[in-house]
């Protein structure tokens, strides 16, 4: 029994010291994970953060008013860069890096440079996270060769985008504008113009692209979309270790946005007016100098009855695609280049000319409504309603006042040079007389006291008619035009740019006036307005760009309407009278052989010529019109035409008028073609050379 109580108490010693053992090793396990270990722990869980990667929605398409598609996108491969991974490597696995990269992306087809890639990294548009594009549009096959090789081209990847798309080429350039990198300013300003904490906030990233010109910029709001989210886990050496997909969201295609115009219209219009300018400045067979530089121009076309832009053509232009895959310093220079004649500018809204003779309607409305020509006009001779046109006229001033010089006496060769003729109002609009119209600038209008109602109530005519303010089209950029008066001297003198203010506005300042010379400054879309007003019987409408906004779905979300902004309320006789004036310019006027074989007799159009002499350069050529002018039928379309350096408005500008005028009439525009049906298309269908023509209707 002695035996068996000393085996006992010796298994029970030692399982006693076992369970001393294990609670031993137990305890110290609890000691070292909450005493040693638990700061880096906490640490490591501080590390995990929950980070946003953005993802850029296609934005809405655009197209014309019948539905055709201007600006598309389409889905591209992209080579991009993950700066946190790059960043790890020394500068000499960089270098290496991108000459591999270089060489590699080179060889598929797309020239890309080392500095490329090395400059797209350091940009300060991209952050430490970020990943970034060093190749747009490169070859499919990419994809696999750089996934194939990971250890060759680390934080490498091609990913799927999309970028615009312009299946008309460059039509339309100016009205469209172009796309491209959103700078830190345009960021902070657009991120702050919206509720970030919103489902649907279209929020940038340094990343993003933005409108910049044209429509891209003003209907940007509409036409982006609203970016995907993801959420994904990364620790604290900037690594994915998970993704919170509960919370992604995907990307919301922006909404399409419709515009009034008319793209064949659009078409024929940058057409005309590039062969126009074109045709004036070759040479004369035979030789000789050719001083005609012709380089620039614009032309406007509108709804007379609703303000809406039919067509609106720039020349020189430019290709908005050259931005889609990023625009060098160097190309984006050459198209803001004065001495190239800065192919960027939309001279249609921002090119400012001297209206010359078609400003003479505003000076004709403004002299019907103060009874110049009549009985009770200043003007003795005027008071049977003729003025007497000598082909030169002397300043009534100038003969008590001064001693006659250069600047006292205007000269113009005027219908039926070589004779004295008198003209009534219609006549003098019909031929244009400078000197009728010098007549009422200086012995009608300048004697009267000072004011808008005084002697500057031409400029109160003018500026009714829309001209010295902007016509409101949804444009950024669009300049307002000069209608000189006491006040824009002051302005001018105050800054310095002018060596005289509005107490010296002279006699000779309403006579040039009188003939849009002067210091008076429109824009071709002005222009085209105030014609559209005359049109309509004195209705100024705002011009209006865009037609509707549609969802990606085809939900209407905006309608644009017709944003009328002053019915004049002109005298029913007075716009008689000088729509009288106009309609003769197209028969046996200034503009008679430009619209030789037009069917005026069925669509009578009203227009005037316009030849604005330059300081130092060829006159511009201009010509402004509206058709048809028929009992009980709308007008339906106003156009004007401006041609920089191009001489004589009968001889440059009505031609291209005319043309366009005798299209929309007849129906007869070509439908313009995409850069695919060009490409395709058998040259034995194109009807003009087959000699295949529409005939004109009379």
């Amino acid at each position: 029994m002695a035996v068996d109580d000393d085996a006992g108490q010796l298994r029970l010693r030692m399982f006693a010291f076992v369970a001393l053992i294990l609670f031993g090793a137990l305890f110290t396990r609890l000691w070292f994970l909450q005493g040693i270990e638990s700061e880096g722990f906490q640490a490591e869980a501080e590390a995990l953060v929950i980070r946003e990667v953005f993802e850029q929605a296609p934005r809405g398409r655009i197209l014309d008013r019948n539905g055709r598609v201007l600006v598309d996108n389409k889905v591209v491969d992209v080579v991009t860069l993950d700066k946190s991974v790059i960043n790890d490597l020394t500068a000499d696995e960089q270098q290496a890096l991108f000459e591999r990269l270089a060489t590699t992306i080179s060889r598929s087809g797309r020239l890309t440079k080392v500095e490329t890639i090395r400059d797209e990294m350091l940009s300060a548009d991209y952050g430490s996270f970020d990943v970034v594009p060093v190749a747009v549009d490169v070859d499919s096959s990419l994809l696999i060769y750089l996934g194939e090789r990971p250890d060759e081209f680390p934080g490498v990847d091609v990913v799927s985008r999309t970028v615009r798309t312009y299946p008309y080429g460059s039509l339309a350039a100016h009205l469209l504008g172009y796309v491209g990198s959103v700078s830190l300013e345009e960021m902070q300003a657009g991120n702050a113009r919206i509720d970030g904490t919103a489902d649907d906030a279209k929020i940038y990233q340094l990343s993003d692209e933005i409108g910049k010109t044209g429509v891209e910029r003003t209907f940007e709001a509409s036409l982006r979309g609203v970016p995907g989210v993801r959420y994904v886990e990364v620790n604290n050496v900037g690594e994915i270790i998970g993704e919170r997909t509960e919370f992604s969201r995907t990307p919301v295609p922006g909404d399409d946005l419709y515009l009034t115009i008319d793209i064949d219209l659009q078409a024929e219009a940058e057409a005309q007016l590039a062969e126009g300018l074109a045709a004036v400045r070759n040479p004369l067979p035979g030789g000789g100098e050719d001083d005609i530089a012709a380089p620039a121009g614009a032309i406007v076309a509108t709804d007379p009855m609703t303000g809406q832009l039919l067509a609106m053509a720039s020349f020189p232009t430019y290709d908005p695609s050259e931005f889609v895959n990023g625009i060098s310093f160097a190309q984006f220079a050459v198209l803001n280049d004065p001495e190239n004649y800065n192919p960027i500018l939309n001279r249609a809204i921002q090119g400012a000319y001297a209206p010359g003779s078609t400003f003479k309607p505003f000076v004709a409305f403004a002299a019907l409504e103060k009874d110049y020509l009549g009985p009770n006009s200043p003007i003795v001779e005027a008071r049977n309603g003729n003025i007497e046109d000598n082909h030169t006229y002397e300043l009534p001033q100038c003969r008590s006042d001064f001693e006659a010089s250069d600047t006292c006496t205007f000269t113009s060769p005027g219908p039926n040079p070589g004779r004295a003729v008198s003209y009534t109002l219609i006549e003098a609009l019909t031929g244009s007389s400078d000197v009728f119209f010098y007549k009422l600038g200086a012995e009608a209008f300048f004697p009267e006291p000072r004011g808008p109602d005084g002697d500057e109530f031409i400029q109160t005519v003018a500026r009714r008619f829309g001209m010295g303010s902007t016509t409101a089209v949804q444009l950024p950029s669009e300049a307002s035009g000069v209608i000189p008066d006491r006040a824009y001297l002051d302005a001018g003198f105050e800054e310095g740019i002018f060596i005289r203010d509005g107490d010296l506005w002279l006699a000779g300042d309403t006579v040039l006036l009188s003939i849009g010379q002067g210091g008076t400054l429109v824009t071709p879309i002005q222009l085209t307005n105030s014609y559209a007003t005359i049109a309509n019987g004195g209705q100024l409408y705002q011009i209006n760009v865009a037609l509707r906004i549609e969802s990606a779905d085809g939900e209407n979300v905006t309608e644009f309407l017709p944003r009328k902004l002053n019915d004049l309320d002109v005298d029913p006789a007075h716009l008689a009278e000088v729509e009288r004036g106009l309609l003769g310019v197209p028969v046996s006027g200034t503009g008679e052989s430009a619209f030789l074989g037009f069917p005026l007799s069925t669509w009578p159009v009203a227009g005037k010529t316009g030849t604005a002499q330059v300081d130092g350069k060829a006159d511009t050529s201009l010509f402004a019109a509206y058709g048809p002018v028929l009992p009980g039928r709308d007008p339906e379309i106003a156009i004007s035409a401006v041609l920089e350096e191009a001489g004589f408005g009968s001889a440059v500008a009505a031609p291209i008028v005319r043309s366009l005028m005798e299209m929309f009439a007849n129906d007869t525009l070509p439908v313009a073609r995409t850069l695919d049906e060009v490409a395709t298309e058998d040259p034995d269908d194109d009807p003009e050379s087959t000699g295949d023509q529409t005939e004109v209707a009379e």
